[in-house]
């Protein structure tokens, strides 16, 4: 789940999901499967393929992305969901 501003990026302007955009992780997933991103009302607004499994973005949700090593200990990228992997609905 994501806030307002993420979700402009993403429809709009066609950026990354990074992790600052995070609100709210739903279910378990692992790094490199296909998530569903909802906005915050919980309408689906894209998929992708996530660099970080559902325990890491819970970590690292909010965070600005300098901050991912930071809170991991290791980093896989600074975006949740690369622009490259992900399909705007």
């Amino acid at each position: 789940l994501v806030d307002q501003g993420a979700a402009s990026a993403l429809l709009s302007r066609h950026k990354s999901l990074l992790p600052a955009g995070v609100r709210e992780v739903r279910g378990e997933f692992a790094r490199h499967d296909v998530v569903l991103v909802l906005d915050s009302a919980g309408q689906r607004i894209a998929c992708g393929i996530t660099n970080y499994s559902s325990k890491e973005v819970a970590a690292i949700k909010g965070l600005r992305s300098n901050l991912i090593q930071k809170a991991l200990g290791y980093e896989c990228g600074d975006e949740v969901v690369h622009r490259n992997n992900l399909a705007v609905l």
